[in-house]
């Protein structure tokens, strides 16, 4: 004899089961787009320095989230490098400050990669994704470019 509660209940787990996994893909993707303010922040590199958004009132920003297992921040950290290196030739008061900021990677593993790959970026180590949620919900590497404390772009690669 089939029971109809048993039924009943299984029924509703399912239709709860497939309500969230539509609602999950129908979850639009969050990130800071040009025109958005710059959200408050302040890091301190693996150097000692200090870095924040205030600093985008003084010179454009180039603000790159990034994990050093993710394959494609390992593919676009160096090409960041070399602009980065060639930004380093212009005058300072005309040069972009850069700031990389790991996403929830400690400083030892960020530091060692940073070490073996000859990076010279600054950077700062984020054991957590708190900053990162300020930026986006998910994707990286993600590259934002602000000037007085808007996002003039941003970008995923």
């Amino acid at each position: 004899m089939i029971n109809k509660n048993r039924i009943i209940v299984w029924l509703a787990g399912l239709l709860a089961c497939l309500t969230a996994c539509v609602a999950d893909k129908e979850e639009p993707e969050w990130y800071l787009r040009a025109g958005d303010e710059l959200p408050l922040f302040e890091v301190t590199t693996i150097d000692g320095a200090t870095v924040s958004s205030a600093d985008s009132y003084k010179t454009e920003m180039i603000i790159v989230f990034f994990n050093t297992t993710c394959a494609d921040c390992r593919r676009e950290l160096p090409i960041l490098q070399k602009q980065y290196e060639n930004d380093q030739k212009i005058t300072e008061e005309a040069r972009p400050q850069y700031i990389c900021i790991s996403r929830e990677e400690g400083r030892a593993d960020v530091e060692r990669y940073w070490k073996e790959e000859g990076l010279t970026m600054p950077v700062a180590a984020q054991d957590d994704r708190i900053l990162y949620s300020k930026f986006a919900s998910i994707g990286i590497p993600r590259i934002f470019y602000a000037k007085d404390g808007v996002v003039i772009r941003s970008e995923i690669n």
